[in-house]
């Protein structure tokens, strides 16, 4: 089964809504942080995505960033590992950094991966905000593996990405730990930054490369951006080619390319194989598949009509939440429109699961304090509570966000967007 990926957006402007964790009234900024990783809840396969993660000793508190962590020595973030292919991104905002350099400082930050499951080999990796990649974590010798963030780098916005090396085994059940640790020295004068930054950068990835083990040393002809179109287009790389985009390749087109190989590979095999084992054969027949933002599906194409309305309830039953996230990986959204999409899809499925979809967003109100109103009246003071949990808090976020852009942009945009799939 051959297709070809469309996206259909006008979404664009507007600026991203939230500070980025909420306050409790119990939490020490000092005290300890073990912040938990829920993989049903929090979508983090992708740097875009706008996931909370809450602390465990502090039901109050939950954050979209790391820097909580920096707080304290003994602080933590624990996550898993959810298959092979599972790979988690945490967001990690430096805010400090401006204010040391104001005062003449610079710091080691240090990111540490431990509690690595027994026979499992993950990776750790930094990208700055330009989605170039500024740390891949060495062995400690003792399980672990850290990083320090180099000093040349001006970005005070990173990714950490945790992943498997190599394809092995992963350990669905134990969790890993990331540890965020600083400390400050006198700084030096710098000139000529930007210079600086590409020629570090250069020296970086050179220095990861010839550091590489040499049977995932990377020696073929082929560009970046080569291996980045030949994995788009559907074909496996190699160990030596993966290796060589983990040092190189920028972040963004990564995702990109592996997304769209995933829907070759993965997402479209499995359709016709569900399609198949539900009566309807379609290899070497062209049909579209349409979904809008609240998983209706529809198709189009070389099918009778009864075999159009039944692959669409098959395609919606099964696979509606991964046609779904393979398109938003796959598409050249910014990060503010690409949690804008997000937030009113989430939102609007909420909505519809738990009233029976007798609510949606245009019975959502917010006066100028910023309370919400319009929805039951329980749901509204859960979402309008400073003791709701980490659920309710990001929905909160969401409307709020999704609000301040509808009184600029209005909300059209989102009800008509549709998702669509062409395959042959």
């Amino acid at each position: 089964m051959n297709l070809t990926h469309y996206i259909n957006s006008t979404l664009k402007n507007g600026s991203h809504y939230g500070k980025g964790c909420f306050a409790s009234p119990m939490k020490e900024l000092n005290e300890q942080t073990v912040l938990v990783e829920n993989s049903r809840e929090n979508k983090n396969d992708s740097y875009r995505q706008k996931t909370k993660y809450d602390d465990r000793v502090d039901r109050y508190y939950s954050t979209y960033d790391l820097s909580i962590l920096l707080q304290n020595s003994d602080s933590y973030l624990e996550g898993k590992l959810d298959t092979n292919e599972d790979a988690d991104c945490y967001s990690f905002f430096y805010s400090q950094k401006n204010f040391y350099e104001k005062k003449g400082l610079g710091t080691e930050v240090t990111i540490r991966l431990e509690n690595i499951p027994q026979g499992c080999n993950y990776d750790l990796i930094v990208y700055d905000m330009q989605g170039n990649q500024v740390g891949i974590a060495k062995d400690n010798g003792d399980g672990s593996k850290e990083l320090t963030l180099p000093d040349w780098n001006e970005s005070d916005h990173y990714t950490i990405k945790v992943e498997n090396h190599g394809g092995g085994n992963v350990d669905t059940e134990t969790p890993y730990r990331i540890r965020i640790t600083e400390e400050r020295y006198q700084k030096q004068e710098k000139t000529d930054g930007g210079q600086e930054y590409t020629d570090e950068m250069e020296r970086l990835h050179k220095e990861q490369y010839n550091s590489l083990p040499e049977d995932e040393r990377y020696t073929g002809a082929k560009s970046v951006e080569e291996l980045l179109e030949k994995k788009a287009s559907g074909e496996l790389l190699d160990m030596r080619e993966e290796a060589y985009l983990k040092i190189f390749a920028n972040l963004h087109d990564y995702e990109r390319a592996s997304a769209q190989s995933r829907i070759r590979n993965m997402l479209f095999p499995k359709m016709e194989e569900a399609l198949g084992n539900a009566g309807i054969h379609v290899h070497g027949k062209e049909f579209i598949i349409e979904m809008d933002i609240y998983g209706k599906i529809i198709i189009t194409g070389d099918l009778s009509d009864e075999e159009k309305q039944k692959a669409a309830g098959v395609l919606e039953e099964q696979f509606a939440d991964e046609l779904w996230d393979c398109h938003m990986q796959a598409s050249d959204y910014t990060t503010a429109e690409f949690n804008r999409i997000n937030a009113y899809k989430e939102l609007s499925s909420f909505l519809r699961k738990s009233t029976g979809g007798q609510y949606s967003w245009k019975d959502i109100s917010v006066d100028g304090n910023g309370k919400i109103s319009g929805l039951p009246q329980k749901m509204c003071q859960l979402l309008n509570s400073q003791e709701s949990n980490g659920r309710y808090e990001q929905l909160r976020d969401d409307i709020l966000m999704l609000y301040d852009y509808g009184r600029v942009y209005g909300m059209d945009k989102f009800s008509d967007y549709k998702v669509r799939y062409e395959a042959a």
